[in-house]
């Protein structure tokens, strides 16, 4: 396919909800809210905020991590990619709606609606930092919504700069002006790659930031250096699992005709190198603490080593690391559907047990967390939305990067 082919089936490249994926979409939403509401009046308003976090701040990441990987391949002009790069640039669709949801969070904190001041241990009561001089300073209620909400603003401003550039020659395109949409397209490429390498700069010390203050303050007297990292090693395994995914979804679409073998093949080998990195920092982070022995930073694993959490300690090793780590050698495995959907599966489930277990366990005590129901009702509520998101990106724009100069140069490429 040549750039008049891409002009000419430029009206086939959207990708509306249909009303089956509609209806799922508004039961999914609406669970979250009955759960959210039912879990509030059952008197476990902790464990559901927690619930409300760590679901959102695993969809937050996959979205991130999807304008995260566009930015990686546009600061270099990689070509493999182009075919399937608007399909995890629109994953980065739900992060000006995650800002409202954190936004929401945040005001019920201060505002202590709901018992949302009961989330975080150090503001419940202050004095578990109070042998922390530096910790009482930053770790104060007011201070770190301030931070964390301009963090998330700067990703969506950022990540909005970065979208607006991609998409704008794909609008000439659809607008009927391809010279126009071939000089935009050669503009915004320059314009990417002489800008996309500050723009990861600011993903990572942002996300950084926000996955210390989100996540590692709900154990506040214990500390990683490693948090960041570690975060970001969850977020890219879970973003190829999604993408993975999402490519076979399309597969059979206007979309998906552009995808061939070779991506599959190179996504699936993203995702086993991001199976080997996270069990690298984990492994990394449990063999430091245990080689040092000290309390402060044994008690985040102790508590965790009680049932329930040590039998999803277990699943996680398997479903994450091992199920992964083994299926994917075969170079078959990523291309074929049969192999390569339920290891994405098996991946994004494990990531989501990894979510909990990293949120509820400092809230809740192991005796008293029985069945996950309002854990799983959160999931939905945000699954729905962030769906949403995707569909409604996929309606107003084409999930296929039609003015992207990059894109007609792989596909001559790959017709060579």
């Amino acid at each position: 396919m040549n750039s008049q082919s891409l002009y000419d089936q430029r009206q086939q490249f959207f990708f509306p909800p249909s009303a089956t994926a509609r209806g799922g979409l508004l039961f999914c939403m609406l669970a979250g809210v009955v759960t959210f509401i039912g879990g509030l009046y059952s008197g476990e308003a902790a464990r559901t905020w927690g619930s409300y976090l760590f679901n959102l701040f695993f969809f937050f990441g996959i979205g991130l991590g999807g304008i995260v990987f566009a930015g990686m391949q546009d600061v270099i002009s990689a070509k493999w990619g182009r075919p399937i790069i608007r399909l995890h640039e629109s994953f980065a669709s739900f992060l000006p709606v995650a800002l409202g949801f954190f936004a929401v969070m945040f005001l019920c904190i201060l505002l202590k609606l709901g018992r949302a001041n009961e989330l975080y241990p150090w503001i419940k009561d202050p004095s578990v930092i109070q042998h922390f001089e530096s910790k009482q300073i930053w770790l104060r209620p007011g201070f770190m919504a301030a931070r964390d909400l301009f963090a998330i603003a700067l990703i969506v401003l950022v990540s909005s700069w970065q979208l607006r550039q991609k998409l704008r020659p794909d609008l000439a395109m659809l607008s009927g002006d391809p010279a126009q949409a071939e000089k935009l397209g050669a503009a915004s490429t320059a314009k990417l790659r002489y800008w996309t390498a500050p723009v990861l700069v600011i993903y990572a010390l942002t996300f950084s930031l926000l996955a210390f203050d989100l996540t590692m303050s709900l154990s506040p007297t214990w500390y990683s250096t490693l948090w960041g990292g570690w975060s970001f090693a969850v977020m890219m395994q879970s973003l190829t699992a999604s993408l993975l995914l999402f490519m076979y979804l399309v597969r059979g679409t206007p979309i998906g005709q552009l995808t061939k073998r070779q991506q599959f093949h190179d996504v699936g080998k993203m995702m086993h190198g991001f199976t080997v990195f996270f069990a690298y920092l984990t492994y990394a982070h449990i063999l430091t603490i245990w080689y040092g022995n000290m309390p402060e930073e044994t008690q985040f694993f102790f508590v965790r080593l009680e049932q329930p959490w040590l039998s999803l300690l277990y699943v996680v090793f398997f479903l994450v690391f091992l199920v992964p780590l083994f299926t994917l050698l075969p170079k078959a495995s990523k291309w074929t559907s049969g192999l390569a959907i339920p290891i994405c599966c098996s991946i994004l489930v494990a990531q989501w047990f990894v979510a909990l277990l990293v949120v509820i366990p400092s809230i809740v005590e192991a005796g008293k967390w029985t069945m996950p129901w309002i854990e799983i009702g959160a999931f939905l509520g945000f699954l729905g939305v962030f769906l949403s998101c995707v569909f409604r990106f996929g309606r107003r724009y084409p999930m296929v990067a039609i003015g992207d100069p990059l894109l007609a140069e792989a596909l001559a490429d790959a017709h060579h």
